[in-house]
C-alpha cells in the first residue's frame, strides 16, 4: 500500500528562486481539490481559474509572483479541455476571440515582464483593487436586454478596437497571473454585447496563447512551483469539463444575466479578501518590528 500522506511540495534546490517563500507540504488530495475547484470555477465563469488559485497558493506560503507563475501553468493545461467543451456546445465566437488573442499575446509579454519588477506586496494590493473594480462594473452595468450570439465586427476599426482590449487583457494576464479572462469576459459582454456564456467561451479561446507567453516569462525567472503543478493539473482538467457544462446550463437563465452576476460577485469577494489578507500581513510585520 502506498503512503496516503504523500506530500506535494518538497522544495528542492532546483525549485528555489530569489522570490520563493516557505510553503508547508500539502497532501496530494488537497492539491488535487484545488485544481478541481480552479478548473470548474474558472471554466464556469470563463476566466481560467487564476482568481481561485492565486489567493489560495499565497495562503499556502508562496509569494505572490510564484503563485501567479504556478497558476498560469495550470491554466494553460486546463484551457484546451474547456475550449473543446464550449465549442461542442456552440458557445465560442472565433471571430471575436482571434483579435483578442492577437492583442493578448502582445500584452502578455509586456505584463509578465512588468509584474516581475514589482514587489509582491504591491502586486497583491493591485490585484485586489483590480478585481473589485471589474466586479462593480459588471454588477451595475446597464444593457438593452438584448444579447448576441455573434460579435458584429464589421470594420477594421472593430477588429482593431477588440485587439486593443486584447492587449489590455494580456497585460492583466501577465501582470496578475489570472489568465486575462477578467478582462476578456467583460469585453465580450460590455463591448460586443455577447451572451455571457459565449463571451466566456471566446475568452477561454483567447486566453490560451496569452497564457503561454506569460508562463514562459515566469518560468524564465524561476517563479513556478512544479511540484504543486503536477498534482493540480489532473484536477483542473476534470473541473474544466464540469464548469463548461454548468455554464451552458446557466446560460438560458435570464439571457445569462445570472451567470454575469455570479461572476461579478465572485470577483468582488476575491478582491476584498485579497486586500484584507495583505493588510493583515502588513500589520503583523509592523507588530514584530515595533
Amino acid at each position: 500500500m502506498g503512503n496516503t500522506e504523500h506530500k506535494t511540495y518538497q522544495e528542492s534546490p532546483e525549485s528555489k528562486s530569489p522570490g520563493s517563500s516557505e510553503c508547508k507540504p500539502r497532501p496530494c488530495w488537497q492539491t488535487l481539490l484545488l485544481g478541481l475547484a480552479a478548473g470548474s470555477g474558472g471554466s464556469l465563469i470563463g476566466v481560467g481559474g487564476g482568481i481561485i488559485m492565486v489567493p489560495i497558493l499565497t495562503i499556502w506560503g508562496l509569494t505572490q509572483k510564484r503563485a501567479q507563475g504556478t497558476s498560469l501553468v495550470v491554466i494553460f493545461a486546463l484551457i484546451p479541455v474547456a475550449i473543446i467543451t464550449y465549442a461542442v456546445r456552440g458557445n465560442i465566437d472565433f471571430s471575436f476571440a482571434i483579435p483578442l488573442a492577437i492583442g493578448g499575446v502582445i500584452g502578455g509579454v509586456l505584463g509578465s515582464n512588468l509584474a516581475l519588477r514589482f514587489s509582491n506586496r504591491l502586486l497583491a494590493r493591485l490585484f485586489g483593487i483590480f478585481l473589485i473594480i471589474i466586479s462593480l462594473r459588471l454588477i451595475f452595468m446597464t444593457t438593452s436586454g438584448e444579447v448576441c450570439e455573434v460579435a458584429e465586427l464589421r470594420t477594421w476599426w472593430d477588429f482593431t478596437e477588440t485587439g486593443l482590449f486584447g492587449i489590455l487583457a494580456g497585460l492583466t494576464a501577465g501582470f496578475f497571473g489570472v489568465g486575462g479572462g477578467v478582462v476578456f469576459v467583460p469585453t465580450g459582454v460590455i463591448l460586443a454585447g455577447l451572451q455571457q456564456c459565449i463571451a466566456q467561451g471566446s475568452s477561454l479561446t483567447a486566453i490560451l496563447p496569452t497564457t503561454l507567453v506569460a508562463t514562459f516569462n515566469y518560468q524564465r525567472e524561476r517563479e513556478i512551483e512544479w511540484n504543486l503543478v503536477k498534482w493540480m493539473v489532473p484536477g483542473a482538467i476534470v473541473g474544466a469539463i464540469i464548469g463548461a457544462i454548468g455554464a451552458d446550463a446557466l446560460a438560458d437563465i435570464r439571457n445569462g444575466r445570472i451567470l454575469t452576476v455570479l461572476f461579478a460577485l465572485f470577483l468582488l469577494f476575491t478582491g476584498v479578501r485579497r486586500l484584507m489578507s495583505v493588510q493583515n500581513a502588513t500589520r503583523s510585520v509592523k507588530g514584530k518590528t515595533s
